[in-house]
């Protein structure tokens, strides 16, 4: 169908029927909402540093690969984040440009950054195993790195209900990674192991399940 080309009754019928099942947000629902977010974000972090405690061998951590480490993921997190929350000029989320590039372009730049430089950052006890070992070595990091990205995403799902997406389950995925890079982040800078093995498998393959859930979650909802 062309610009000037009026649409037919049935999509005319469908886009009303859309549109009378979306709810009329409340006045200041979305301040309300940041509000909210914010607060569960902190309480989320605050939580995880209890739970998680406080690395006392910061000293004999090698401070280029460290800074390197911590500033990668920081960026990437706050990126997808931006991005898998933004609302975009017509409130429809980011463009699809722009979520497409983070959904592919952040997993494959976090690869380099874990097989170049996080092996020399905050690692202080070398790994050497046989596949099944680093498989052994892995999965308890792996699980809390899941675990721990789940209320993130939670946040993020509420802050966008009720908001129509053009492309949700992009939106999604963005929010996946984000939430994956931010438990990352956390669990990254309190392991002691070291290895690339260590740190694709246990730190950074939960992102690929996390994307999928959180794509499921946004078109699902």
């Amino acid at each position: 169908m062309s610009i000037l080309e009026r649409p037919s009754a049935n999509a005319r019928d469908r886009f009303l029927q859309i549109a009378a099942r979306q709810t009329t947000s409340r006045p200041h629902a979305w301040v309300r909402r940041v509000f909210l977010a914010s607060f569960g974000t902190t309480a989320w972090l605050v939580t995880m540093l209890l739970v998680l405690g406080i690395r006392r061998d910061w000293n004999d951590l090698p401070m280029p690969g460290l800074a390197t480490t911590i500033g990668g993921l920081l960026a990437a997190a706050v990126l997808a984040s931006l991005i898998g929350l933004g609302r975009g000029r017509s409130m429809v989320g980011s463009t699809t440009e722009a979520l497409s590039i983070v959904a592919w372009a952040t997993p494959l730049l976090l690869l380099l950054l874990v097989t170049a430089v996080d092996p020399l950052g905050p690692s202080t006890v070398a790994t050497k195993a046989t596949p099944v070992g680093y498989l052994l070595h892995a999965w308890p990091c792996a699980l809390l790195v899941f675990l721990i990205a789940l209320p993130f995403m939670g946040i993020g799902l509420f802050v966008r209900r009720e908001l129509v997406l053009s492309r949700p389950g992009l939106a999604g995925a963005c929010l996946g990674l984000a939430a994956s890079t931010w438990a990352h982040l956390l669990i990254r800078v309190h392991c002691p192991l070291g290895g690339v093995e260590h740190a694709v498998l246990g730190h950074l393959l939960p992102l690929l399940p996390l994307m999928v859930l959180g794509a499921w979650a946004m078109r699902r909802r």
